[in-house]
């Protein structure tokens, strides 16, 4: 589950997950959602394996959510559906699929340049659910 959040000339999302893994999965889900619109349903055919490791757990979802944007910008894959094979604290290995961006099933709607460091945050609260902030460069 994800929400829109207003910032002056960027945009963002707050994040909520039972689990570190509905965490990413959601995430992932949130930052193709304000990138492009789909015009109709399509099922997704290409797979991309997407592999990535930080210091710490804020900047590895930090370089997940890059690595899915590096995937749409270079090879313009509007990606639908994530797995994650394994994830913790400095690692995520997973695999998402995708359709190429074609104007006759898609919608570009914001052009996200970066995703940003700043009031960045990800922690897990006294019931065990997981939370994310995080600000993207438009």
């Amino acid at each position: 589950m994800y929400q829109i959040i207003d910032h002056t000339a960027d945009i963002g999302i707050k994040v909520e997950g039972s689990s570190l893994e509905e965490l990413f999965l959601s995430s992932a889900e949130a930052v193709f959602d304000l990138m492009v619109a789909s015009k109709r349903e399509y099922i997704p055919s290409i797979e991309v394996p997407v592999e990535v490791e930080a210091p710490a757990l804020d900047q590895l979802l930090v370089r997940w959510l890059s690595e899915l944007l590096f995937i749409f910008e270079t090879r313009r894959l509007v990606l639908s559906k994530f797995w994650i094979d394994e994830l913790d604290e400095h690692h995520v290995k997973a695999s998402a699929k995708g359709l190429k961006f074609e104007a006759s099933r898609h919608t570009q709607k914001l052009a996200v340049k970066a995703v940003t460091y700043h009031k960045l945050s990800v922690k897990q609260d006294e019931r065990g659910r997981w939370h994310a902030e995080v600000i993207f460069d438009i």
